[in-house]
């Protein structure tokens, strides 16, 4: 069945310009859903996982948490933001790739042509992210296994993936769908990994946790 692509937008002209786009494209199935002006608009109804544009500089809000929401009414949804060149800088993609958010696109001059290769990526699993924003991740998932990870253990491959997805706040449902694996399956790893981390709960494994443990732990240095 081809994917869905839903912009969620306030800004009519934008919206024009994102349905032409897509019109253009003719070499992936997909279908157009109705751009909605706000994410209570969009999940106003539980639908089946899709492709969400965000245009950041209309919503005038923080898409980490609208993520959130989108994700929890349609779980397995996939998430391309759409940045002022102004507003999109390292540090702030970054933060939104913890958050779930799977590619961005600043609206220059050529936004219209990068648009399709994006979405081409992210519907083949493939993040549509800047590689030093990808660096960081894998940097400081390196960082939280050596700080955390209990002295004879160590994660197998499956909860190497799973962890990743769990620092990029994914639900065991979404976990579930990325690896093609059953939810009762998802919660072995998930399991494993919190106790070979000595971790409470997943809430422990997110950036922002992490980065509160990773400066207790210089503060305690330094004090020594």
């Amino acid at each position: 069945m081809a994917i869905a692509i839903q912009a969620i937008s306030s800004h009519p002209v934008f919206v024009r310009a994102v349905e032409k786009t897509l019109a253009d494209i003719q070499d992936f199935p997909f279908r157009t859903l109705p751009a909605a002006s706000n994410v209570t608009e969009a999940i106003l109804h539980p639908d089946p996982p899709r492709l969400f544009l965000l245009d950041a500089c209309s919503l005038q809000t923080d898409l980490g948490p609208l993520v959130r929401r989108c994700r929890a009414n349609s779980p397995g949804s996939k998430f391309l933001a759409l940045l002022s060149p102004a507003t999109g800088n390292l540090s702030e993609k970054i933060r939104l790739f913890y958050w779930g958010i799977d590619g961005f696109v600043e609206l220059h001059k050529s936004w219209q042509t990068e648009l399709p290769q994006a979405i081409h990526s992210i519907m083949n699993g493939d993040p549509w992210v800047p590689a030093e924003v990808l660096m960081v991740f894998a940097k400081q998932a390196k960082a939280l296994l050596e700080m955390q990870l209990q002295p004879g253990h160590g994660l197998t491959a499956r909860e190497g993936q799973v962890l990743q997805l769990l620092m990029r706040h994914l639900t065991n449902k979404e976990i579930s769908r990325a690896l093609i694996i059953s939810g009762r399956t998802v919660k072995f790893p998930v399991a494993n990994i919190l106790a070979k981390l000595n971790i409470e709960d997943r809430s422990g494994l997110l950036p922002e946790k992490f980065a509160m443990q990773e400066s207790r732990m210089d503060s305690d240095r330094f004090a020594r």
